[in-house]
């Protein structure tokens, strides 16, 4: 297995998600369930037992200690990144090998976990599929 090196982003870009674990999940949906219904409707998420990635605009997304930030590369649309590291090499290239191997689709690609997720699933919030997350995690 090929290990990709990883350093600090020069320019951090505008957030357009957010990565929260399992630990912290349930305290960003107990924030959400805040949020308006036609709020709600501009984000999307996609869950896992470990980890909840929340997508939607910048102003939407809840600031909380303990969750990382991510965004879409400038010049790699595809490749969803933390947004304050990023991989050692061309992003572009990291996009292509993912794109070879996974098919062409949005992937968020972490360093720590070290994981990639698919983001091509997502799921737009209700206050519904909240409650029914909420449930989930417990």
């Amino acid at each position: 297995m090929t290990v990709l090196e990883w350093r600090a982003s020069e320019h951090a870009p505008s957030p357009a998600g957010l990565i929260a674990s399992a630990g912290i999940a349930r305290q960003l949906l107990h924030k959400l369930q805040t949020l308006a219904a036609d709020e709600l409707s501009h984000l999307s998420v996609v869950a896992s037992r470990d980890l909840l990635v929340l997508m939607g605009p910048p102003e939407l997304l809840p600031w909380l200690d303990g969750v990382q930030y991510c965004a879409p590369h400038p010049q790699a649309r595809d490749l969803w990144l933390p947004t304050h590291t990023g991989p050692a090499l061309s992003c572009d290239l990291v996009q292509a090998a993912l794109a070879r191997r996974l098919g062409t689709q949005a992937l968020l690609l972490l360093n720590e976990p070290e994981q990639i997720i698919p983001l091509a699933d997502a799921a737009y919030l209700s206050a519904d599929m909240l409650l029914w997350l909420l449930q989930e995690l417990e």
